[in-house]
């Protein structure tokens, strides 16, 4: 939560001396005792124009009127209050401040007549240029962890580039060693099939040999029947004229 910024008519020219680094002052205390009808002021000097976060809680349970005024480093200034006084038990925010001057945070027990409270704060100052500077550096090293991603990013895609390269030339070698096999085979099986036409072929031409000698022999065996057939008739010829003649 932001309690308040200081109001732009107490901004004050800052000199060059301003942009150095002042480094973050912590005021912190753990159950410091404002006593009964006491008030505990804590002023603050504000050198240059800063953010005053603040974090405070009474303890056990009670509360106190808290309250923030400033006095702005200018001659015939008067105290201005930034936050009216609310009774709290704990409150945590911060307070934006554009000048230079005293900032009073104000823990007040007054209305209470019996009961001492036991209070702890933690407050921290630092310069809106110092703030501005941790942003700048912050953003910075967002930045180059941008750049280291975006490298490591590049080098994870062409780890995993070259990956599915060397897999792919590996498939693609495996591809061609298994067409070498298969042309080879194919080629074994062309040899074996050329050696069994071989074979066909000079079985056909037996068999068309065979055939030719069978038809050979039909005829022959043909002819010699014929001229069996002849020789029986000339004999069976040759016995009927004997017998006429006895």
């Amino acid at each position: 939560a932001v309690f308040l910024s200081c109001p732009p008519n107490l901004a004050a020219a800052m000199s060059d001396n301003n942009s150095k680094s002042m480094g973050e002052v912590v005021l912190a205390s753990s159950g410091m005792t404002i006593k009964a009808g006491g008030v505990f002021e804590l002023p603050i000097k504000v050198d240059r124009p800063s953010v005053l976060r603040i974090r405070f809680e009474v303890d056990d349970g009670y509360d106190v009127d808290f309250s923030l005024k400033f006095l702005e480093n200018v001659e015939g200034a008067t105290v201005q209050t930034l936050v009216e006084a609310a009774r709290s038990q704990a409150r945590e925010g911060q307070l934006d401040i554009h000048t230079t001057g005293t900032c009073f945070v104000v823990w007040d027990n007054q209305f209470s007549w019996i009961n001492p409270k036991a209070l702890t704060y933690h407050l921290s100052l630092k310069s809106k240029a110092d703030i501005e500077r941790e942003r700048k550096a912050e953003m910075a090293r967002l930045a180059e962890l941008k750049k280291v991603a975006a490298k490591e990013a590049v080098l994870v895609r062409r780890q995993a580039r070259t990956a599915m390269i060397v897999e792919l030339e590996g498939k693609v070698a495996d591809m061609i060693a298994h067409e070498h096999s298969a042309r080879g085979r194919l080629m074994a099986k062309q040899g074996e099939l050329k050696r069994l036409e071989q074979l066909y072929n000079a079985a056909k031409v037996g068999v068309e040999a065979i055939a030719d000698e069978a038809d050979a022999a039909d005829e022959l065996a043909r002819e010699l029947q014929a001229k069996l057939s002849s020789l029986l008739d000339s004999a069976a010829q040759d016995g009927e004229d004997g017998e006429a003649l006895d």
